[in-house]
Order: structure tokens, then sequence, then C-alpha cells
């Protein structure tokens, strides 16, 4: 399962609380107000917790990077 820099610039525009989940297969961007009713979805990456490893602003190297090691995470569950 690819995470892609994409992905990531998404979650980082979603606001506060929101999550890049694993859900049935593929990845998605999960606003803090939609998670409720999620409850099979497999949490990737928290948006919080991104901000603190890119930033606000990150360059498109960094997203690579980071979409690269959650995408080795996934694939290491045997997702």
């Amino acid at each position: 399962m690819n995470v892609t820099a994409g992905d990531l610039k998404a979650l980082l525009d979603a606001g506060n609380g929101a999550q890049l989940v694993l859900q049935e297969g593929s990845v998605a961007v999960l606003p803090a107000e939609e998670l409720p009713g999620h409850e099979g979805a497999l949490t990737v990456i928290e948006r919080e917790t991104l901000r603190q490893r890119v930033g606000e602003q990150p360059e498109e190297r960094e997203l690579d990077e980071q979409a690269a090691i959650l995408s080795t995470q996934i694939d290491t569950l045997g997702a």
C-alpha cells in the first residue's frame, strides 16, 4: 500500500484531529468529525504527529520521505 505526498498534504489540510487511515485496502484522510463510524479503520498517522515531523508548510521532499516511511510501515504490517 503506497502513501503519497498528496495524501499527506490532504491530511495537513484536513484540520485538527484528522487521521490518515487504512480502510478496506485503501488509504483515506478522515476529518475528526468523520472518525466516529469508522471503527474498522487502521490509523496510519494522525495530523498532529505528521505536523510535528514536517511542520505546517513542508517541502515536497519532506512529504515524499514521510510517505515512504509510512508505506514501509504499512507493508511491514502485511496490509
